[in-house]
């Protein structure tokens, strides 16, 4: 017995195309024959002091043996995580390399000497952060005289705090989106009457670049270092569809 096709009839086929174009029609704007888009976009901005102070320190090894490498900077941040968590900071670790290097072959190498042999390094990063310096520059200066070395420095907002100054943003930014449309409807001898579309755009952040490990170099192990927080922008930026009309 050959299996049983399930046939739709033509008239179910035009009745489906028909539903799809009613509702593709039914999803686009329908405005007043009178009624004019006028597209605006507007942006709010606010220079805020960062809450946060973040640090990345790196465990580095360098051996002979790969596996020497590796249990050396183990065993460096086992005792630096004990050492930040004891001393109740935000700590998380970083990536973790091991990779090997050639020593460059002496042009002059007398006979029977051995060229120098590949060395294994091993690095691994230890990030901290805190909402007081004191604190954090405290922990830095002992980790670097544990033989951690200071590789960035410096101030970020944290996620709680952009939030809280993006809200405020939103709304201001669409305020001052209202107004102008408003202006632009009386320029045009219209009346503003409402929004077809607004859209809400993710806002940036300008951050300074943090102090480099080259930079760091200069400071003593053990030494806390000294850093100020400056000021760092927060922006959102809003755009939308007014509906303008005759008076």
């Amino acid at each position: 017995m050959a299996p049983s096709r399930l046939i739709f009839p033509a008239f179910a086929a035009a009745f489906l195309l028909a539903s799809g174009v009613a509702a593709a029609q039914t999803a686009q704007r329908v405005l007043p024959d009178d009624a004019t888009l006028l597209t605006l976009n507007e942006q709010a901005e606010r220079d805020v002091t960062p809450d946060t102070i973040r640090a990345r320190l790196v465990a580095q090894a360098t051996s002979e043996q790969a596996a020497a490498a590796q249990s050396s900077v183990n065993a460096a941040m086992t005792k630096a995580l004990a050492r930040a968590r004891s001393l109740g900071l935000e700590v998380e670790t970083g990536g973790y390399n091991t990779w090997q290097e050639t020593p460059p072959r002496p042009q002059a190498l007398p006979a029977g000497t051995k060229p120098p042999a590949p060395v294994w390094r091993a690095q691994q990063s230890l990030i901290l952060n805190a909402k007081e310096d004191a604190k954090l520059l405290e922990a830095v200066g002992i980790l670097q005289g544990e033989g951690l070395a200071l590789q960035e420095l410096g101030y970020m907002i944290s996620r709680e705090q952009q939030r809280s100054i993006q809200d405020d943003l939103v709304a201001e930014a669409l305020q001052r989106l209202t107004a102008r449309a408003q202006r632009a409807a009386a320029a045009l001898g219209m009346e503003f009457t409402g929004w077809a579309r607004v859209g809400v755009h993710g806002g940036g952040v300008s951050r300074p670049m943090l102090m480099r490990a080259a930079e760091a170099k200069g400071m003593a192990a053990g030494v806390p270092p000294v850093t100020a927080a400056g000021e760092q922008t927060v922006s959102m930026t809003v755009d939308g569809e007014a509906i303008l009309r005759r008076r």
